[in-house]
């Protein structure tokens, strides 16, 4: 290590002399006369030690002690006073000097002082070795501790999350963003719910609250539109003050589990559902049989026929959902055949024509004059087609602060395919409703619905080789798009263009 020490003193026989005995010491020394150039060497140099006068023209000792003190505490300065200065040296160990000597200079006490300066010295630098090593030894445990945890991080089979008081993502791990994409930044309903505000009795917010763990079940969606059934366990995380700063969740993938349950449990859901349907339906058909008993004996034509079409519209809607029961069942082999688009569309217009004229809506048709012949099978199609109606004409029925609503049912001819096209002015859907809306017993109409409708409509379409776009506004309406091939797939026969 470098002995290096700086000296000043104005007088120069005494600097040469302390300059002659520190150097025979070991000790490489930088003499200086005055406070100015004293402080240039030092801001130069930086030595460890400063021996100084305490009396000299311009900047004196203690002025010098405190300007090397502002620009290095840890420097050691030994001030050098006459018998009648012992004021100012008191004064200067005030200011943080180290140890103080009186002229003329004691040999053995400047050996003693500048030993015992130099051991503070050595002291400290060792101390800062030792805590350097400490420092870093500890920052290396941690590298390695958090390389480890990140690891188990992004190597979990399942997806992990970490979030802040906003519900905003901050860190995720890799199953995460493969399903999910990069959501830092976003809030997690956002990211993976896709609504506009948190979930109801979100378990994040409920930890931040109670510092407890939450459980919960839900159904969330990937980037590429699936969905997964996820089952959410949150833990908090703290700061060294036991404040939580953020709260981890981590959500396990259960959806094989919960789609072989269903396949347990959907059959009673199936039977109860058809059961509560069918005996409305029954109680229907009784009441118009009841009318039409009443004008056949009353001889009331209009009774009659009041009662015929009670009949004729309950018996339509128990053979709409027998189909529907058969479809979720089993898939059974398409009856193809060749028809007309043109009469097709008008006898699916016919059959809802009656529940949209029951509910106010106006039912408008816009087809194509000459929409051509395509092959299909006419019942399952027109099940498909008629859910689709008649879930517009629900959600216009839904919408109570309009007067008026229509549903329009478009026919355009394609070269290869048919666009039907059913657009209402209803009360629409937000994204997470539109996600499910295909998926099994899920209704946005609570007891209403079934939860079949959609689901065997999408079912039929994709059976046909076909497919079903959306779009829809929450408070203005929805839009479906169906296009169905003109041809079956694996039909070896010319198109079916009209002729």
């Amino acid at each position: 290590m470098d002995k290096r020490l700086l000296l000043v003193d104005d007088e120069d026989d005494i600097r040469e002399i302390l300059s002659i005995y520190l150097a025979d010491l070991g000790y490489a020394v930088d003499a200086v006369a005055d406070g100015v150039e004293a402080l240039e060497v030092y801001r130069r140099e930086r030595p460890p030690l400063v021996i100084t006068d305490i009396k000299m023209p311009g900047i004196d000792g203690i002025d010098l002690l405190r300007e090397i003190k502002q620009m290095d505490s840890d420097t050691e300065v030994i001030m050098i006073t006459g018998h009648g200065d012992l004021d100012l040296a008191i004064k200067s160990l005030k200011h943080e000097a180290t140890d103080f000597i009186t002229k003329p200079i004691n040999h053995d006490i400047l050996d003693l002082a500048v030993n015992r300066a130099w051991e503070k010295i050595t002291m400290r630098r060792q101390i800062r070795e030792h805590t350097e090593n400490i420092h870093r030894l500890v920052q290396e445990e941690l590298r390695v501790t958090r390389h480890k945890y990140h690891q188990l991080f992004e190597a979990a089979p399942c997806y992990i999350t970490v979030q802040d008081r906003h519900l905003k993502i901050t860190e995720s791990n890799r199953l995460f963003k493969s399903h999910f994409g990069d959501a830092a930044g976003l809030s997690c309903y956002a990211a993976y719910k896709h609504r506009q505000e948190p979930c109801p009795e979100c378990p994040v917010l409920m930890t931040f609250d109670d510092g407890e763990s939450h459980r919960t079940e839900t159904v969330v969606t990937a980037k590429d539109g699936r969905q997964y059934n996820v089952l959410i366990t949150t833990a908090p995380l703290r700061d060294a003050a036991g404040r939580i700063t953020h709260v981890m969740e981590m959500s396990i993938d259960i959806t094989q589990i919960r789609q072989l349950q269903d396949q347990l449990t959907n059959l009673g859901l199936l039977i109860s559902s058809v059961s509560h349907g069918v005996k409305g339906l029954l109680t229907g058909m009784d009441g118009g049989i009841y009318m039409l008993r009443s004008g056949i004996r009353k001889e009331d034509i209009a009774l009659m026929e009041e009662g015929m079409e009670i009949v004729r519209q309950m018996g339509m809607r128990l053979r709409k959902q027998v189909l529907d029961i058969l479809y979720y069942a089993k898939t059974r082999e398409l009856q193809t055949e060749k028809v007309e688009v043109q009469a097709f569309a008008e006898s699916v217009a016919n059959t809802v024509v009656p529940k949209a004229e029951a509910a106010g809506v106006a039912f408008v048709r816009m087809f194509d004059p000459s929409p051509g012949v395509m092959e299909i099978d006419p019942d399952v199609a027109t099940a498909a087609l008629v859910n689709i109606l008649e879930n517009a004409i629900d959600a216009c029925s839904e919408k109570m602060d309009k007067a008026a609503h229509q549903v329009v049912f478009t026919v355009k001819g394609e070269p290869d395919a048919v666009l039907f096209e059913v657009q209402d002015d209803g009360i629409g859907m937000d994204r997470e409703t539109r996600e499910k809306m295909f998926t099994l017993f899920f209704s946005s109409k609570g007891n209403k619905g079934t939860g079949l409708g959609l689901f065997i409509a999408h079912k039929m379409v994709d059976q046909h080789g076909g497919d079903i776009t959306v779009d829809s506004t929450p408070g203005k309406g929805s839009r479906f798009r169906i296009r169905l091939p003109r041809m079956q797939p694996g039909k070896n026969a010319r198109p079916l263009n009209g002729g």
